[in-house]
């Protein structure tokens, strides 16, 4: 599994992506099968850049375990 780092909260598997919209406030990511979007303040380039496999976004699946793993410790405080 491959994410990727759209903003400082939002992590995201590419393949399920169904659509992306530009939006006066940012951009919206519409999940395969969904109709309600993931609202984001990051510009549409930005997004498009961080799906399309630029570095400076990509996160391998360790940092991905390891970034699910740090999230599930901050809830349970």
């Amino acid at each position: 599994m491959k994410l990727v780092k759209i903003d400082e909260s939002l992590y995201l598997n590419p393949e399920s992506i169904g659509a992306i919209k530009d939006d006066y406030l940012g951009t919206n990511i519409y999940l395969t099968g969904s109709d309600k979007p993931i609202e984001t303040s990051v510009e549409i380039k930005k997004v498009l850049d961080a799906i399309s496999g630029s570095e400076e976004h990509l996160i391998e699946y360790e940092d991905a375990e390891n970034y699910k793993c740090r999230k599930m410790i901050k809830k349970t405080y």
